[in-house]
């Protein structure tokens, strides 16, 4: 849906370019169907991809403990409890999905999409609080020589190798594109390392009794686990300040603006992330009578649709630019 301000003389439509205006607008009607359909299948596909995931690390989990508790070990313990953290970071991501599938209303006309962002900000401050923990544990445990029974261990981390590995498959397409997918997919996979983690470990201390190993393993695991929270704290703030998406520049944008035909200046421009993979662009564009106001909008929503993916444009077409002197504070200046 594109919203325009046009300022048009009177004149007589012909019948010919009525109906193709009736044909534009029943293409417009059926290509923003599509569109809407296209993301709510996206979406509840990650939200049975959540649902699996989240029942195989909470079955596990359940497993694991029992394992734990029968054996008396107090790793098989913790790593019980590790896997737990990730049912929680799995089920903070399916909450906010279930939240960002519901329909736009009066009070958020855009919907709660962007309820995924706050899940994969709440999951990138979950796991910035277990990689802290992990890391404080392996240093306590450094200069401490705690015996593990090995074969537990083996038991439990293959264990969850098995779960892990189906549910990093299951997770692993949406993540790519999705932050609050991938916050999920962080708690998964850091229980996988950790499962890599103590079979390795398990390994040395039966063929050499070297203790430290599994803690020093930890820790450089807990390592790469606060690099990958603070990027997605840092990703998720970025959409929430409405910040310009990385993949769109705002420059190579209005230079091809530009270069339509008629087209005199574009100011006013705005771009940001409505939710993950759903760029949002507006802007005003001035043009001289050389050609009429639908020829230019045309062109431009063509352009920011194919060229740049645009998800929702917004642009306004005027012969003469009626500015507000306040606006000017939200107004890029283009740099010449």
């Amino acid at each position: 849906m594109i919203y325009q301000k046009l300022k048009t003389g009177n004149g007589i439509q012909s019948k010919t370019d009525s109906r193709e205006n009736e044909m534009n607008k029943t293409d417009k009607h059926n290509e923003k169907n599509t569109s809407s359909n296209h993301a709510f299948h996206g979406m509840n596909a990650d939200s049975k991809a959540l649902k699996i995931t989240g029942w195989l690390t909470g079955v596990y989990f359940v497993i694991e403990l029992f394992l734990g508790f029968y054996s008396g070990s107090v790793a098989v313990i913790s790593d019980a409890f590790h896997t737990f953290s990730a049912v929680g970071g799995v089920l903070i991501a399916l909450v906010a999905n279930k939240i960002a599938m519901r329909p736009p209303g009066k009070n958020y006309t855009f919907g709660l999409m962007r309820a995924e962002i706050v899940g994969a900000l709440l999951n990138g401050v979950f796991l910035i609080l277990m990689a802290i923990y992990v890391l404080w544990m392996g240093y306590s445990r450094l200069d401490k020589s705690i015996e593990l029974p090995t074969n537990i261990m083996f038991i439990s981390a293959i264990g969850g190798l098995i779960t892990e590995f189906i549910s990093i498959g299951v997770l692993w397409k949406s993540q790519k594109n999705n932050l609050n997918m991938k916050g999920a997919f962080w708690h998964v996979l850091q229980t996988f390392v950790g499962s890599i983690i103590i079979i390795i470990a398990a390994v040395v201390i039966k063929l050499t009794g070297w203790y430290p190993i599994d803690p020093i393993l930890g820790m450089v695991f807990g390592v790469v686990l606060f690099a990958a929270s603070i990027n997605i704290i840092k990703d998720s703030f970025k959409i929430l300040l409405d910040s310009t998406p990385n993949d769109i520049y705002v420059d190579d944008i209005l230079s091809d603006l530009n270069n339509i035909e008629s087209v005199e200046n574009v100011h006013h421009i705005h771009a940001w992330t409505l939710t993950s993979g759903k760029n949002i662009f507006m802007a005003h564009i001035k043009i001289n009578k050389k050609r009429s106001h639908e020829y230019v909008l045309d062109k431009a929503t063509k352009l920011l649709k194919q060229k740049y993916l645009i998800y929702f444009s917004t642009l306004q077409v005027e012969n003469q630019c009626n500015e507000d002197p306040e606006s000017d504070f939200i107004d890029y200046k283009v740099q010449n």
